[in-house]
């Protein structure tokens, strides 16, 4: 019998919260699928030492993730990672691939589960989390929704940023640190509309920025911007 690769959600950084669910799993499961970009401990893997802390028990299982922009060689890291995890599964055992925020939203483990699924293999669930801009929303007391206006979620990098600025409703900005000037720049001189920018949102470092005048050049990278026409 194969094992289940479960998706797991482990929140923007307040290991408080990781849901019930996520907790569970994380017990549960044998071995720990940690995404890897770099040298230093991943932060989605704090969070779960954090909320459960006999994940440092579990057999981890680490993922190189390299930060490339070229889509052949991406696609071929991705296509290595997803055949160590169905290693895992084809011997029984089910894996925990642990993720910041919400796992369907811009998420690492999205390019391991479409592999795993399209396998035809293997039984996969993802267990839902909260997402960083609603952490980020909370944390600055905002609402994101206004009733018949839409709600936009844009990634930093995006190349038509500018022009998504122009839509009606509440931008949302993710991982936006290194266009914080750019978009301080693009909203001067706009009537109605207010910016505010976290970074790190619930984790050590975190800060906040509650207006358009205290938007930074550079942020981090873990930075969500709000934008929104005022009431």
């Amino acid at each position: 019998m194969k094992g289940t690769l479960y998706g797991v959600s482990v929140g923007p950084g307040d290991p408080g919260l990781v849901t019930l669910r996520a907790v569970e799993v994380l017990r549960a499961c044998p071995v720990i699928a940690v995404p890897i970009s770099g040298a230093e401990t991943p932060v989605a893997l704090e969070i779960a030492r954090q909320a459960v802390p006999e994940v440092d028990g579990k057999e981890l299982l680490r993922l190189k993730f390299p930060m490339i922009h070229d889509k052949a060689a991406l696609g071929q890291s991705h296509d290595r990672a997803a055949a160590q995890v169905t290693e895992v599964l084809d011997q029984g055992r089910d894996v925990a691939m642990i993720n910041l925020g919400d796992a369907s939203i811009y998420a690492t483990y999205s390019s391991i589960q479409s592999r795993v699924l399209a396998a035809g293999e293997y039984q996969v669930i993802t267990i839902p989390g909260v997402p960083s801009f609603c952490a980020v929303a909370a944390r600055l007391n905002l609402g994101l929704t206004k009733p018949h206006l839409p709600l936009h979620i844009i990634p930093g990098g995006y190349p038509g940023v500018e022009e998504a600025l122009n839509l009606p409703g509440t931008k949302i900005l993710m991982k936006a640190g290194k266009e914080a000037g750019r978009l301080r720049a693009c909203l001067e001189g706009r009537p109605g509309v207010s910016a505010s920018l976290v970074k790190d949102c619930g984790l050590p470092g975190e800060t906040v920025c509650r207006n358009l005048e205290e938007l930074p050049e550079n942020s981090g990278y873990f930075s969500t911007v709000i934008i929104r026409e005022e009431d």
